[in-house]
């Protein structure tokens, strides 16, 4: 059966180590005949600039599938959203700056980045994401998405996950979505849900998708395709769920999946 659509995560998959994107992984999509869906942690204002410049229509997921628009000259269009329990964001962010202060604590809202100060994490997003935060205290006024954690010891990041976790609270989902990032949405959707909320609008059956990515939080995602793709400077673990390695993201290897999967197509009656 032909691949009718590409879903693919941003970083450390589509988006370099600095996470720019490639000449040659933008063109690659650009020019392809097939709609491409970005899948990713991020929020819709980090995701902006790339969706841009593609000139992607089709529906974009961030916040790890709690998010699902689309953009255009006048703005977003938000298809499917779930935000994160006032009372749960108080409740996790007094719990985090207390008992891990040296921890990079930040927080999203539809269309604004906050954290409780600057720091090495915050610097570092800045660069990637070439946004500046809003440096507050968190005052139950906006809808947040995601909390994110910057943690740059493997320890420290394994023990608050473990005692966040221990905290049970409802209706939440943490997980690590890079080396350092631990992150916390709301556990009504993963980007597997997503994705399939975007094949019922198109009619489509899960083996007529290609999926791409790296990291654990895209093993749902990864699961849910019929051809899944990993980048090979992606996990271990990842590499388990996926049927194709391609070259890593900093050697163009969305672009090689593309060209695999038109290959592919071309073999099909």
């Amino acid at each position: 059966m032909k691949i009718k659509h590409i879903f693919t995560d941003m970083d450390g998959t589509l988006l370099d180590s600095h996470g720019a994107l490639s000449d040659t992984n933008h063109w690659s999509i650009y020019y392809s005949e097939l709609p491409i869906t970005l899948v990713s942690a991020r929020s819709p204002l980090e995701m902006s600039d790339v969706v841009e410049k593609l000139q992607l229509s089709t529906p974009q997921i961030a916040f790890n599938g709690n998010l699902t628009f689309t953009q255009n000259q006048f703005g977003l269009q938000i298809l499917d959203k779930n935000t994160l329990n006032s009372e749960t964001v108080f409740q996790i962010l007094n719990y985090v700056s207390s008992e891990f202060p040296k921890v990079s604590l930040n927080w999203y809202s539809l269309a604004h980045w906050y954290t409780n100060k600057q720091d090495k994490g915050t610097f570092i997003q800045k660069a990637l994401t070439g946004l500046e935060p809003r440096i507050k205290t968190f005052d139950g006024q906006s809808e947040i998405y995601k909390i994110m954690m910057i943690v740059f010891d493997q320890n420290e990041l394994h023990q608050l996950q473990n005692q966040l976790n221990q905290l049970e609270i409802p209706n939440i989902a943490i997980q690590q979505s890079g080396q350092w990032y631990l992150e916390i949405t709301s556990n009504k959707r993963t980007k597997a849900n997503a994705v399939q909320s975007i094949l019922n609008d198109e009619a489509l059956d899960f083996t007529q998708i290609a999926a791409i990515g790296d990291g654990h939080n895209d093993i749902p995602l990864l699961k849910a395709a019929g051809l899944a793709i990993a980048v090979d400077n992606a996990n271990p673990e990842v590499k388990k769920h996926v049927k194709m390695v391609v070259a890593k993201n900093t050697e163009h290897g969305v672009a090689e999946a593309i060209s695999a999967i038109n290959t592919l197509n071309e073999q099909v009656i």
